[in-house]
């Protein structure tokens, strides 16, 4: 329901999902939506347990406005900050 919202969203400029356990799945869904958002520049993803293998899946998606992303406390070790 959010991801499919963040698609056509053109006022949010900052969303805080933290503490939510959305896990690699969830990261997955909302990323794919942002990258058609032109509006958001500040995303927290905190505890949320997105790991090494979310961290990844984050670093290869593209976004022009998002400036600012938090992903303390997700368990991402030295591969997921490759």
């Amino acid at each position: 329901m959010i991801s499919e919202s963040l698609q056509t969203n053109s006022t949010l400029t900052n969303l805080d999902i933290e503490l939510n356990d959305i896990g690699v799945t969830g990261v997955k869904y909302i990323l794919q939506s942002l990258q058609r958002n032109s509006t958001l520049t500040n995303l927290d993803l905190g505890v949320n347990n997105i790991g090494d293998d979310g961290a990844e899946w984050i670093s290869l998606q593209l976004n022009s406005t998002l400036t600012d992303l938090n992903l303390s406390y997700n368990s991402i070790g030295v591969e997921g900050a490759k």
